[in-house]
């Protein structure tokens, strides 16, 4: 899970914010206003994260319908003032599902700026508490400009134009995952710091997701390893993802990204870890550096 802010450019070394990331992909007119309350507490969260400070959970926001919460999450977008280059989908596992007691996934925005190629050396200023998903990024290709409403599978596989690995970067900024409140972590963006995109890449048509083996790599040990673990089909993720959008007044334009869920457990970094290292299958690694 991660977060947005008028966040001060990445430094990094070695790599270069991904190309996937263009200005042109910002969506305007799409924000829902709220009430000048929600409004304030949204630019604020945005201002803590431009410091890289701590964050304090929104309140208020809780009861049956998730729309404040979204509607908290696209006034923070609309503060951090960072073009959205993709999106990211959490929760859409059978057990995570049923931990928050809802039937859907959730989705944050991914900023350009924080979509990294894959061996970026990324400042550990950067974050209060570092936390990495393996996950299946899917790129749009042309397809999906057709699309805007509710769709299959099957056209939303046809939307896609590629599958490269990834990490996604998440930082909770002092929030305790346990006991967030699953529209607290919408307003926050799903505490979304960014990601980072592997050199590889397979049609859609290539995929093998029951044989796919993903393998996390700490400092060079292993820690975490699953096969066949992805929490549901990546076709059905961005599926449900353009049919969500569409009921806000938002849509996935070509060359946006589409993280489709982590295929092995949160995991939280120590403070002492410089290299984290990410294997899946036939689409090769993926990886980055922390440095002081």
């Amino acid at each position: 899970m991660g977060s947005p802010g008028m966040t001060v450019q990445p430094r990094f070394r070695g790599a270069r914010a991904s190309t996937w990331a263009r200005p042109e992909m910002r969506q305007a007119g799409s924000f829902c206003r709220m009430d000048n309350g929600l409004d304030v507490a949204a630019q604020a969260a945005a201002g803590v994260r431009k410091r890289v400070e701590r964050f304090e959970a929104p309140q208020g926001l809780d009861g049956a319908s998730l729309a404040p919460a979204y509607a908290f999450q696209d006034a923070y977008v609309a503060a951090v003032g960072l073009p959205v280059a993709g999106y990211k989908l959490a929760v859409n596992g059978a057990p995570q599902m049923a931990h928050f007691g809802v039937s859907e996934p959730v989705s944050g925005r991914l900023f350009a700026g924080e979509l990294y190629e894959n061996d970026a050396v990324l400042h550990k200023s950067r974050f209060q508490e570092i936390a990495v998903e393996p996950e299946l990024a899917a790129v749009m290709g042309a397809g999906v400009a057709d699309l805007s409403g509710p769709v299959d599978r099957a056209a939303a596989m046809e939307a896609i134009d590629c599958f490269r690995p990834a990490i996604e970067l998440i930082d909770q900024r002092g929030i305790p995952m346990p006991k967030v409140e699953l529209a607290q972590a919408i307003a926050l963006n799903v505490f979304n710091a960014g990601i980072v995109l592997g050199a590889g890449r397979i049609e859609p048509g290539e995929l093998d997701l029951d044989g796919l083996e993903v393998t996390l790599d700490l400092d060079g040990a292993r820690v975490a390893e699953a096969r066949g673990a992805a929490p549901q089909h990546p076709g059905d993720a961005v599926a449900w993802l353009i049919g969500h959008l569409a009921a806000r007044g938002l849509r996935l334009i070509p060359g946006m990204v589409v993280m489709c869920g982590t295929h092995l457990p949160l995991r939280a970094l120590a403070p002492e870890t410089g290299r984290v290292e990410v294997t899946m299958g036939g689409l090769g690694r993926v990886g980055f550096t922390l440095a002081e």
